[in-house]
């Protein structure tokens, strides 16, 4: 893992722009050039370093999936639990003995996909560096 990407993700999660990250990122390349040191010992490691900018409200493509995975999971809880038993419909005939299962998958796989959405994004770059 580099520093860029750790840096990276840490200020996504935080709710930074691409462009925003990009230019930090531009900072941090600029610095390590003229001091001719590695990022890490100037600054801390990546997670620490994006904490000390503040949370903003921009959401990352990461953190879309993970509630849409909610969503669908609450949706999927709503049908089984709540409309089919008036429709005389009994889904575990479909999923099996415990009827949240396809539920808990739904959570799971948009936590995941967002967490791997975000962390394996492309570094971004500036329209300097370009």
């Amino acid at each position: 893992m580099s520093y860029a990407r750790d840096l990276t993700f840490n200020l996504r999660i935080r709710g930074f722009s691409e462009d925003e990250i990009a230019a930090t990122l531009d900072e941090v390349r600029a610095h390590e050039s003229a001091t001719g040191t590695a990022a890490e010992d100037d600054f801390g490691n990546a997670q620490d370093y994006a904490k000390q900018f503040p949370k903003k409200k921009m959401r990352s493509q990461g953190a879309t999936l993970i509630k849409i995975g909610l969503v669908l999971a609450i949706i999927y809880g709503a049908v089984s639990l709540l409309l089919l038993p008036f429709l005389r419909v009994d889904i575990r005939d479909v999923v099996g003995p415990i009827r949240l299962w396809p539920a808990l998958v739904l959570v799971l796989g948009g936590l995941l996909a967002g967490f791997l959405t975000d962390y394996y994004r492309p570094v971004p770059r500036s329209d300097a560096a370009r």
